[in-house]
């Protein structure tokens, strides 16, 4: 029930209305005269008071006081995690530069202020594999490798200030005791800042969403400060969602040595209730993270206010300083695990055409004006209506200066339809200039991150405002922050047809279009041929972090459009050592929206002894359609492998023979992969401790009626 003092507010404004008084150049929307004019801003956000001139209205009985000089936590920022990103690096320019302006420069887009990556193990992390420093004992650190340098390198040019952190998903085989574990980890921050001048300042301190290895992250720590960096934090535990509680609460609890050595307690909350969370994890005097959170895609508006209502959660509720969401882009093929999460669509590179989605302004509402070190504000109200817990809101203060930002999140359409008018009242030191109020009404098609103008609180320190239904609000002495803009090419299907030769890339470098799904392929001189190869490059296979049957566990990688139908590919391929060469067509034309990558389709093989299979992969299941042997195929020897779609004849070739000829209406369109398997397997989904090494020459793509 709407409280009787909500009517008395509405009809005294509405009175004053009647009597003619208008807001100064405003848009109307406010109670409190927002104004259109621009003050200006000390360095920590504290207005000159300038703007915002008006005419203020009488303000909401029970007033929320916002008092200055009680914080209860520091913000230590805001940002997502580079989870998918290959196809982002494939991009042409300007729309590249355009697409990390909108995710790193400050006070354009999302402003993101901290950038979580991946340490590679040469093995599939979620959907893709990344790259690693180290491949064995015998071999040197090579810090060259994969584009994540190149992404930290770029965040860090656009914004000085962001945070870097890092995790490994898995461990490269090598990687077998504590000791080498934490050379692996220690030896990537060094890494990064010699070769790369990047300062890494938050490292995992235990595997992802694994179990606890207190001996591990010790010797970390110990080796950190050996080589110079007992600055870096260390982060424990990025346990997963699935949890039945947080380990790691009990490790501090009982190591007192492991204790002093995490810097940042990170949790992986997504979803849960705020009660979760047990009344000891505030005990250590340790801030509070969630390192991975959130979820939802560019694609969906609303996704705009489920982010926002889930920071609501985590500052307020889960009293976190810190959170950061899975994932940045969107930037794999739509057949690969959650292609769709992200808050920018760039999978696109051919044609450049990227799309900005609704839940990258949802982080600029916290992040153009709320800053690391800013305080929060304590409140004893967080509700818009306490009465029934309708909307919140969040504040924070400069450390230095009387500047701050108010958060709104009147997304719930069960508020008043009319508008809710509220009043704050700023007391301890907090600026009493000009309020600049910016607001997204995240539905498709809706207005996103729109500047509405300015308040100016009135001689008492109260301002005053109307708060509408299905909106997100900032209000903040912060007067730079900006909508940025770019216009995106129109999309344009992937290019057909489509050839590589592997030629004009630097050795190691990958190859453009080219993701990853299980091991690394990159380029390499080829063996018995002039010329570049694409190359199967890691014999041992590492340490799988999420063994999951949805997931393949032999190398592959996959190129082209998912709307491929009738076609003929073909690929030059060499064995290096004993295995099967895998070369597929078809693969998954649908759209996933789960974590499996099933790589349905028609998969062609060959083995060292000439033994070839067509077959074609269902979910979980494999039919043979025709088999054979072909003499003169072996390792070290070059072969043209062929696959030709037409309608539902399926045809396969070895050199210049066919070798199959099939019937089969099962899958009707899809991409192109290249794998291989290692000789005790048939299934691009079992594990094995040993990878086949293999080259790829001369691939094309060429349509067939």
């Amino acid at each position: 029930m709407i409280p009787n003092r909500f009517f008395t507010i509405l009809f005294m404004a509405i009175l004053l209305s009647c009597s003619g008084s208008e807001p100064a150049n405003g848009t109307g929307t406010g109670i409190g005269s927002i104004d259109s004019s621009q003050g200006g801003q000390t360095e920590e956000g504290g207005d000159t008071g300038e703007g915002g001139d008006g005419p203020l209205v009488e303000k909401r009985e029970g007033a929320v006081t916002l008092d200055g000089a009680a914080t209860i936590r520091t913000f230590e920022g805001l940002g997502a995690l580079a989870s998918y990103g290959k196809l982002l690096y494939d991009y042409p320019e300007p729309q590249r530069s355009q697409i990390l302006d909108y995710l790193f420069l400050p006070n354009f887009g999302a402003n993101l202020q901290i950038l979580k990556v991946e340490m590679g193990s040469d093995g599939n992390n979620t959907a893709m594999a990344w790259p690693s420093h180290r491949r064995s004992l015998q071999e040197e650190n090579d810090f060259t490798r994969g584009w994540s340098w190149w992404y930290m390198k770029e965040a860090v040019k656009r914004n000085p200030d962001i945070i870097l952190s890092a995790l490994n998903w898995g461990w490269p085989a090598w990687a077998t005791t504590d000791d080498l574990k934490s050379d692996f980890i220690a030896d990537y921050v060094e890494g990064a800042w010699n070769v790369h001048g990047l300062r890494i300042r938050y490292i995992g301190g235990n595997q992802n969403e694994s179990d606890i290895t207190p001996a591990m992250t010790k010797l970390l720590r110990r080796k950190l400060n050996e080589r110079g960096f007992g600055d870096v934090k260390i982060i424990c535990a990025d346990e997963g969602a699935k949890k039945a509680r947080y380990q790691v609460l009990d490790y501090l609890s009982t190591d007192e040595e492991y204790c002093n050595v995490v810097d940042v307690i990170g949790v992986h909350y997504k979803s849960r209730e705020a009660d979760f969370m047990p009344e000891v994890t505030y005990s250590f005097g340790k801030p509070l993270w969630s390192t991975e959170d959130g979820g939802g895609g560019y694609g969906n508006a609303g996704q705009g206010n489920a982010w926002t209502s889930q920071l609501m959660k985590l500052f307020i509720d889960v009293k976190m300083s810190a959170a950061i969401r899975w994932l940045v882009t969107s930037s794999i093929y739509d057949n690969m695990p959650w292609p769709g999460n992200g808050i920018m669509k760039t999978k696109e590179p051919w044609s450049g055409h990227y799309i900005v989605g609704a839940n990258l302004w949802s982080f600029a509402h916290f992040t153009q004006f709320i800053k690391p070190g800013w305080k929060q504000l304590k409140q004893d109200e967080t509700y818009l209506i306490p009465e029934t817990k309708k909307g919140r809101f969040i504040a924070y203060r400069a450390p230095v200066s009387g500047g701050y930002a108010i958060v709104v999140d009147a997304h719930d359409n069960t508020l008043p339809a009319e508008g809710t008018v509220f009043t704050w009242r700023l007391t301890g030191g907090l600026s009493t200039g000009t309020v600049y109020v910016w607001k997204s009404n995240f539905v498709a098609g809706g207005d996103w991150f729109v500047k509405e103008g300015t308040l100016l609180p009135d001689k008492d320190g109260y301002v005053t405002m109307k708060v509408m239904p299905g909106t997100v609000y900032t209000l903040s002495t912060v007067s730079t922050a900006r909508k940025g803009s770019y216009e995106s090419p129109a999309a344009t299907p992937f290019p057909f047809p489509y050839t590589e030769d592997f030629e004009g890339y630097e050795n190691a470098s990958t190859v453009r279009y080219f993701v990853d799904a299980e091991s690394i392929f990159e380029v390499a001189p080829a063996t018995g041929r002039d010329g570049k190869v694409l190359r199967q490059a890691i014999r041992q296979a590492p340490q799988m972090w999420h063994p999951n049957s949805a997931h393949p566990f032999q190398p592959v990688t996959e190129v082209g459009d998912m709307g491929w139908k009738n076609y003929r590919v073909q690929v030059d391929a060499l064995l290096e050592n004993s295995g099967k060469v895998l070369l597929g067509g078809r693969i998954d034309a649908k759209t996933e929206s789960t974590a499996d990558h099933d790589m349905e389709g028609y998969w062609f093989s060959i083995d060292q002894t000439g033994v070839w299979q067509l077959r074609r992969r269902d979910k979980g299941s494999l039919t043979v359609l025709a088999t054979g042997r072909q003499a003169g195929f072996g390792t070290g020897v070059w072969t043209t492998l062929a696959l030709e779609f037409s309608g539902s004849g399926i045809k396969a070739f070895v050199g210049d023979k066919q070798v199959a000829s099939v019937t089969d209406a099962t899958w009707s369109a899809g991409n192109v992969i290249l794998g291989t398997m290692y000789s005790s397997v048939s299934e691009l989904h079992k594990y094995t401790d040993t990878w086949t090494n293999a080259q790829f020459d001369n691939l094309s793509v060429t349509a067939l009626p």
